[in-house]
């Protein structure tokens, strides 16, 4: 058998990773990437078939189920992600000739499968290159959930909350995000290297231009620029800290925000900075010692449960709650195929007692900032009148940005994460 291609080969077992083995999606991309040795041409060849595949599996599904003799659930993990993969090439990859798609597929189901899965695959990715997209009544829920490649449950909740701007979000959902990138205050004035241009949000957000990875690149190592998406970055702006405050960063990993308060802070002051597991606090004092962060004090906590020692402590309490995650969707596609719609209300119950708990921590005249990166009225606006209505002593207090106290930002509006920030003050 001649040589695979290193990139579709490594593309196969992320992919089998992530629907065998449950792995997340960026983990396994990445841990396969180096394992497998690719260079720059391939590693991207691989996270363009990964993002493309996760990104559009429901509507790759939907071709294959029309075109096998076999249902999918009695094709094998490997040779359906061998399909999934020749579609996706065939119908969204049009500088690769779809003979070059077809003989790589043939070659890793050779591999990869039994017998006869090569002439499987050959089979179904050849009717593929002459068949229609089999797709649904246009305009219904079905449609859009096909079409846009989301499972119902999403599409029929944006729908409800979101209206008209429903497609726009399936659309922002399956785009390319930028990379943001976080200027170190801490490295004093320096000159911004070709490549990375100021972004229209937030005080130090950056976008790079330039291509390629920039993690890893000197830039990174040697801490004058941190990846970390402007809305995340727009969280830690709305505690308006200060040198020398006690802030507490209730579910910090990876670090993004309690580095971000520590630069402003010009690494004056104290952050506490706390996590469930002890890897993860470990990577967040990496983290810092990159950035010469010396504030920031790691903790093993568990944000669900109160902790006497924190109780009115702090002048800003910075609450980044575990959520559905639908609003980073575009950066991890299998969200869609993960979460269930039972999720967002599980996770609105754990959200509310890590804030019953977090405005306990808070000082009179404090600030407590709730976000999420989810797209979810439930996790989010309802989350707001549901704390105010039973928490007289705190209020919302806006700003220039969050004009109400608080404010969703959407991918197609804002070209950053679907993020939600709510900033309360403590008025007892």
């Amino acid at each position: 058998m001649s040589n695979l291609s290193p990139a579709r080969e490594a593309a196969l077992k992320t992919l089998y990773a992530v629907d065998h083995d449950g792995a997340y999606m960026n983990i396994a991309l990445n841990d396969i990437i180096a394992a497998s040795k690719l260079s720059a041409p391939d590693a991207a060849l691989c996270t363009n078939i990964v993002l493309g595949v996760e990104r559009n599996r429901l509507f790759l599904d939907n071709i294959i189920s029309n075109l096998s003799s076999i249902r999918l659930k009695k094709i094998s993990v490997w040779i359906l992600n061998i399909l999934r993969m020749g579609i996706y090439s065939l119908r969204f990859m049009e500088k690769i000739p779809e003979s070059a798609t077809i003989n790589e597929c043939v070659k890793l189901a050779k591999r990869y499968g039994h017998q006869k899965s090569s002439g499987f695959v050959n089979a179904v990715l050849r009717k593929a290159m002459t068949s229609g997209n089999f797709l649904p009544e246009e305009g219904s829920i079905e449609y859009l959930s096909v079409f846009y490649s989301y499972p119902e449950w999403i599409v029929q909740k944006w729908s409800k909350e979101w209206a008209e701007e429903v497609v726009k979000l399936l659309e922002a959902g399956n785009s390319t995000p930028p990379t943001y990138l976080r200027r170190n205050l801490l490295k004093g004035e320096f000159e911004v290297p070709e490549g990375i241009e100021k972004a229209p949000l937030g005080e130090n957000a950056y976008i790079y231009t330039k291509g390629g990875a920039f993690h890893g690149s000197p830039l990174q190592r040697e801490g004058y620029f941190s990846i970390q998406d402007a809305a995340s970055q727009l969280a830690v702006e709305a505690l308006d800290i200060k040198g020398g405050m006690d802030v507490l960063d209730l579910c910090a990993a990876p670090g993004g925000k309690s580095e971000y308060c520590a630069e402003l802070m010009g690494n004056d002051g104290h952050i506490i900075a706390c996590d469930l597991y002890p890897h993860k606090t470990e990577l967040i004092d990496k983290s810092c010692e990159r950035l010469g962060i010396s504030i920031v004090e790691t903790r093993v906590n568990d944000a669900e449960k109160f902790n006497e020692e924190f109780e009115d402590k702090f002048d800003r309490v910075l609450l980044d709650a575990p959520c559905s995650g639908l609003g980073i969707i575009r950066r991890k596609p299998d969200i869609k195929w993960t979460k269930g719609a039972t999720d967002c209300s599980a996770l609105a119950q754990t959200q509310y007692r890590m804030l019953r708990h977090a405005k306990r921590y808070v000082k009179k005249d404090g600030i407590l900032v709730y976000s999420t990166c989810t797209i979810s009225k439930m996790e989010n606006e309802q989350m707001v009148k549901t704390f105010l209505r039973e928490n007289k002593n705190f209020e919302l207090l806006p700003s220039a940005f969050l004009e109400k106290g608080y404010r969703q930002l959407l991918p197609h509006e804002n070209n950053t994460d679907g993020f939600f920030i709510a900033r309360f003050i403590r008025r007892d």
